[in-house]
């Protein structure tokens, strides 16, 4: 993991725009942590992610009991990061697409965000299609097509990692942002607590009781997986750490 704030990642972008090199910017919260320990697939795509910030403030937690110098402006919460490229892509005349969501979502999404961006280059395709084979070809040519500076890939965990990491090489786009149920959000669909509860850590927890069903498995038996995984190595760090020095970059845990 990267411990990157908003500007870094704008500066990422505004680099790979300039260069033309392809990065590919994924992100980790306790769910990541979990597939990353429990999926050799998933674990092999962010090994060969260009970048992977922090999302989620256990994750700086963890970080901070590790002995790195982090706090709470190395969580970026990708709806808030996504305004800000937006705003950023109107101004700078960057064209971007938007892979992902139901096609009911995605209309909707688009409709709100070119309202907002009315100058943006912005066009998107929906996320249900076959993952491998000629329809993922038939997408990647309507991407390519368009020729965008930056994709977001909305399809969540992990099926948006593992889809990226086979195809990664024949899209042309600049930076490559995983970007989740964002749109689901954006629209109204998807319920999302207030930001002074991810500020305290509890956006697990909001999320959980909003649809227990669903991710009660995420948020009360994956962190304690986590955990069991990372402490020793997390305890490890913070001894050689403070031997060395406390730093801020790649937090290895």
């Amino acid at each position: 993991m990267d411990a990157l704030t908003y500007e870094d990642l704008i500066m990422l972008i505004n680099g790979a725009k300039a260069s033309r090199e392809r990065l590919v910017i994924l992100h980790h919260n306790l769910h990541g942590l979990y597939m990353y320990l429990t999926n050799k697939e998933f674990q092999s795509a962010y090994q060969n992610a260009s970048y992977a910030y922090v999302d989620g403030m256990p994750i700086i937690w963890f970080g901070k009991v590790a002995g790195f110098r982090v706090n709470k402006e190395h969580r970026i919460t990708f709806l808030d990061c996504f305004d800000l490229i937006l705003s950023e892509s109107q101004s700078r005349n960057w064209r971007v697409f938007y892979l992902g969501s139901t096609p009911e979502v995605l209309d909707r999404g688009l409709t709100i965000l070119r309202e907002k961006y009315p100058r943006l280059a912005l066009r998107g395709r929906d996320g249900y299609f076959s993952k491998s084979g000629s329809e993922s070809d038939e997408v990647i040519d309507e991407i390519n097509s368009f020729c965008p500076d930056i994709l977001f890939v909305g399809m969540g965990m992990p099926t948006q990692e593992l889809w990226l990491a086979n195809y990664r090489d024949k899209i042309r786009a600049a930076a490559i942002l995983t970007s989740g149920a964002t749109l689901d959000y954006v629209t109204g669909h998807a319920y999302r607590p207030p930001a002074w509860v991810g500020n305290l850590g509890l956006y697990g927890v909001c999320r959980m009781f909003s649809d227990p069903m669903r991710l009660w498995r995420r948020y009360l038996v994956e962190p304690t997986v986590v955990a069991w995984y990372l402490l020793p190595g997390v305890l490890r760090q913070r001894f050689a750490s403070r031997r060395r020095g406390a730093e801020v970059g790649t937090l290895r845990l």
